[in-house]
């Protein structure tokens, strides 16, 4: 039954309970953040066993770029209408009503950030006890450490959490861009002949072209997700209906030229061939170029790359928490903010559960299937909501505080976005087994606990 209160859009804004202490560089610092973690250092391995070509392989990764770039032109619509703490959860409460909304918000706590924060830290652990020479066995306290360490920061204060946030993401795009110098200006072998790519690509996959592009696409996105995450702290950016476009829009555009700089550095060293065979692409480049010491510091730049996606996971994902238990729809304690003005409740519950998460993983790839699709599944519900916001402008002759930014070409962009993310369920259903499965079931249980949680609000 649809929630009466979403039919009118009469639902009203949580209380502002945090300042905005946010600038516009950092709040663009935790799009890219968010968005570049391990999955430039290892997806462009996938693509290259579906594509076989570097223009192809290219093509792939600026399509990616622009698919996600749609979905950004709509959040960036309704973080300008709704600048608010919680990001896709206002969105989705604000169109659809409470009952989504907490459903939302519960998957967010439950399944989606544990297991981003997880999956992620499991690769950080292993390039840093790497990094550092240290026996597999550490993996785990140090993986249990930095979530303890990073959240130990968030809790002190925004400006700390923001500020770490910052400088790691900088650090990051600077380490990147070094690498890619690296393998333009440095002396190295070079990709092989065109004789050797073909002969090299003969036991690769064949695919028909449209298959191996939409496959290819799977670790493509992966590595693009994360541009929803800066709408998490809408509440705290100043100015947030000029930053928030900013922010999202140009955050995703710098991380597709990073993207696609990066892909030609690889193919300055390596052949495609090359890429396809190697899992750890960035490292055996980067080995051609600079030998062991090279790869040594590979191993520091993508542990210093994922210690940064951890902190933006960290710094964003208790808003959502906090604005659902504001809102009446959770446990009331979960608002709690600090007298440093950070959501201390919710920020070490969510370490709690990233650390029950992590100590169950047996892996990236044990943990990772838990989320893409429930994410992405609210990816899509977020997009569906830019018709209900366009259409109760159009119901009303008031002024709209939204109307300052417009999605380009809309309807096309959000359809077409949601259109790939339908296919992008449904490969990842296919492909991720009973994982991704249980990810949305999981995410399904907060309709019978609505029941409980959102009985004090009614």
């Amino acid at each position: 039954m649809p929630d009466p209160q979403a039919a009118t859009g009469s639902i009203p804004p949580h209380p502002p309970l945090l300042r905005r202490q946010i600038g516009l560089y950092a709040a663009t610092a935790v799009t890219v953040g968010s968005i570049i973690g391990s999955g430039i250092f290892r997806s462009p391995h996938s693509v290259a066993q579906e594509l076989h070509s570097v223009p192809l392989m290219l093509l792939a990764w600026i399509l990616g770029g622009f698919l996600s770039m749609c979905g950004s032109f709509v959040l960036a619509e309704l973080a300008v209408a709704h600048p608010q703490t919680g990001g896709l959860y206002v969105f989705i409460r604000q169109a659809f009503g409470d009952r989504l909304g907490f459903v939302f918000g519960w998957a967010s706590l439950s399944v989606i950030k544990p297991t981003v924060i997880a999956s992620i830290t499991t690769v950080f652990a292993i390039y840093f006890c790497d990094a550092m020479g240290l026996p597999p066995s550490c993996r785990l306290p140090v993986g249990l450490a930095a979530i303890g360490v990073l959240t130990l920061i968030n809790w002190m204060g925004v400006k700390q959490g923001a500020g770490t946030q910052t400088l790691l993401t900088t650090v990051k795009v600077i380490g990147i861009l070094g690498l890619c110098g690296a393998a333009f200006l440095l002396p190295h072998r070079g990709p092989a002949a065109a004789g050797d790519v073909a002969a090299g690509t003969a036991g690769l996959a064949s695919h028909p072209l449209f298959l191996a592009l939409a496959l290819a696409m799977i670790p493509i996105f992966f590595a693009y997700d994360g541009w929803t995450d800066s709408t998490y702290v809408a509440g705290e950016i100043v100015n947030p209906r000029r930053a928030m476009p900013i922010a999202i829009l140009l955050g995703t555009a710098i991380v597709i030229a990073i993207y696609v700089l990066t892909n030609l550095a690889y193919f300055a060293v390596l052949t495609p061939a090359e890429v396809a065979k190697y899992e750890a692409v960035a490292s055996e480049a980067i080995r051609r170029i600079l030998g062991e010491g090279g790869s040594r510091a590979l191993a520091v730049l993508v542990a210093i790359s994922t210690f940064g996606t951890i902190s933006a996971s960290i710094l964003t994902g208790p808003r959502v928490t906090l604005a659902m238990a504001a809102d009446g729809l959770f446990w009331r304690p979960a608002a709690h903010v600090s007298k440093r003005g950070t959501p201390d409740f919710a920020l070490w519950l969510q370490a709690v559960l990233s650390g029950i998460w992590l100590w169950c993983a047996q892996g990236f790839e044990d943990v990772s299937g838990w989320f893409v699709t429930t994410s992405w599944l609210f990816y899509g519900l977020t997009t569906a909501a830019i018709f209900i916001h366009r259409g109760r402008q159009r119901g009303t002759s008031a002024p709209d505080e939204g109307r300052g930014y417009r999605t380009p070409l809309y309807p096309i962009t959000p359809i077409l976005f949601i259109l790939v993310t339908v296919a992008i369920i449904a490969s990842d259903l296919g492909s991720s087994g009973w994982r991704s499965a249980a990810g949305v079931l999981i995410a399904a249980t907060g309709f019978p606990l609505y029941a409980i949680f959102g009985r004090g609000k009614r």
